[in-house]
């Protein structure tokens, strides 16, 4: 049986999500798991009960991650390594390079899904993103192939280089818990609930929600705002912006209380600066909750009509929704393009153009000597 070492510095909210789904969604493959939560202070996130055969710690510092790899390609020789994350990609693509010109050590095929690229973000400096674009155009040689989560990053990935780039649609599994057309809005639609489901950090931009909800309270004053999650302990003043605009934040809830809260609420935004493709777009779908997103090339995806530029258009948008108590958009396309069998076919894509371009090398190797 064919085995997948998954790699991860974040298991945690979409990239969670995304790892177990992997494992469930391709039991044909043995699937071990190398991961840890070092960049957030969010509870770590639950493994799905028997998807991973092994499950290990990955070291918090960046030497110790790239051994760790390398004791672990070693020691269960996986026939294909998938990193997850811009960090972890770094991580396993330097301990491929080592072991490529380590005698005896076995390197093995990566399969890289960034979940959005660290050059992407807009909360640092320029030359930080052309740091990490020149690191990523480095290491892009190192990766067999490119599985990006969504159309957007995979041209991102094409960019990089010429290494093959396969696009993985992120999507929700059938037995999702969240319940498929369990919209329940507040029944007073004078008393909307306009919400965004995110962990309270720069790439979500709690500013611009801040912003929005002031312009949505000059017209529908009695309109009640939560921002659905907590900071990451990195910075709690993002925490403040939301409170003196008069944004609930919730902390960190159960995953029922999650759906119970993110199913009541009478409108979803999303206002990520930059982002892979987020599951919370996808949730929101499912559960049928009226949606509209910031306009970034990740979510060029979904419709126009769904999609605000500034925080005078996302209130405008959210006005005409809450007024007419439906979502006008046509989400069809999208919700056709990020279904479960569009993400098994294109894992297996994936794996398979790894394993056959990696024996094409060896095999090309062993005829030069």
């Amino acid at each position: 049986m064919t085995t997948i070492l998954h790699v991860t510095d974040c298991f945690d909210g979409g990239v969670a999500t995304a790892v177990n789904q992997y494992a469930r969604l391709t039991p044909e493959y043995r699937h071990l798991l190398l991961a840890n939560n070092a960049r957030s202070t969010a509870p770590t996130a639950a493994r799905s009960p028997g998807a991973f055969a092994v499950d290990e710690q990955l070291p918090s510092s960046p030497a110790s991650a790239v051994t760790a790899v390398r004791r672990a390609v070693a020691g269960h020789r996986p026939d294909v390594v998938h990193a997850h994350s811009s960090f972890a990609g770094a991580y396993t693509r330097v301990a491929r390079s080592i072991d490529l010109v380590t005698p005896g050590r076995p390197a093995r095929p990566v399969v890289y899904t960034p979940h959005s690229f660290a050059f992407e973000r807009a909360d640092i400096p320029r030359w930080k993103r052309r740091a990490f674009r020149a690191m990523e155009r480095s290491l892009h040689p190192l990766t067999t192939v490119g599985a990006s989560c969504a159309q957007w990053e995979g041209e991102l990935m094409v960019g990089l280089g010429r290494t093959p780039v396969v696009v993985v649609p992120n999507a929700l599994m059938n037995d999702h818990p969240a319940v498929p057309g369990s919209w329940s809005p507040p029944p007073d639609a004078s008393h909307p609930v306009i919400g965004v489901v995110s962990r309270v950090t720069p790439q979500r931009d709690p500013a611009f929600f801040a912003a929005t909800a002031r312009l949505i309270r000059q017209r529908i004053p009695d309109a009640r705002f939560v921002w659905i999650g907590d900071g990451d302990g990195k910075d709690a003043s993002l925490v403040d912006v939301l409170t003196d605009a008069g944004v609930e934040v919730t902390g960190w809830l159960s995953g029922e209380q999650l759906r119970q809260r993110v199913a009541g609420l009478s409108l979803v935004l999303h206002t990520a600066r930059w982002d892979g493709f987020p599951m919370a777009v996808l949730e929101a779908r499912r559960v049928g909750v009226p949606l509209l997103v910031r306009d970034i090339p990740a979510l060029r995806e979904c419709p126009a009509t769904a999609r605000f530029d500034s925080p005078q258009d996302a209130a405008d948008k959210s006005v005409a929704i809450l007024r007419d108590c439906r979502d006008p958009s046509h989400w069809a396309g999208l919700d056709e393009s990020h279904t479960p069998e569009r993400q098994h076919a294109a894992l297996t894509e994936a794996y398979s153009l790894a394993l056959e371009l990696t024996g094409r090398r060896t095999y090309a190797k062993t005829l030069r000597r």
